[in-house]
């Protein structure tokens, strides 16, 4: 792929990262909720949430995952990472990634990321399915193929 298709995925993930929805499993059936992912320019995702949360223990159980980016309203752009969601305990990550946050997360984490209930998640991407355009068609990015 690209480096210019790559900043347009980044790019898309940035800018719709308030209007994001991740799909874990539980047992069978599928859940999707909506989250707000912190996304890196290396294109690195981290997805910050409470440790007692449904989607922490479907994550232990099932680590796959489905993140989708829509831009809004009409969702001309967007972008769905397909991959694995990894639990981090690492306090050092997790203050990394508290920094770059866009949104206050002291207001769920009052403590800061030292807060027990602070869970960071990692997103895997095995790989990309996107587009920039709804005339455009979807592409495919998978980070193993560069």
């Amino acid at each position: 792929m690209n480096s210019s298709d790559k900043q347009k995925i980044i790019e898309i993930m940035k800018k719709n990262c308030l209007h994001a929805y991740l799909a874990t499993c539980d047992g069978d059936q599928p859940r999707v909720r909506p989250v707000s992912p912190i996304v890196e320019d290396n294109l690195s995702v981290w997805v910050t949430t409470f440790n007692t949360s449904r989607k922490v223990k479907q994550i232990q159980q099932n680590p796959k995952i489905c993140l989708a980016f829509a831009e809004q309203p009409r969702g001309d752009k967007a972008a769905t990472i397909i991959g694995q969601a990894e639990i981090i305990p690492d306090m050092e990550e997790k203050r990394r990634i508290w920094k770059l946050a866009t949104f206050d997360l002291s207001q769920y984490f009052p403590d800061g990321p030292e807060s027990k209930e602070y869970c960071l998640l990692k997103i895997n991407i095995n790989k990309i399915e996107w587009r920039d355009s709804w005339t455009g068609g979807q592409k495919i990015y998978e980070p193993s193929q560069e």
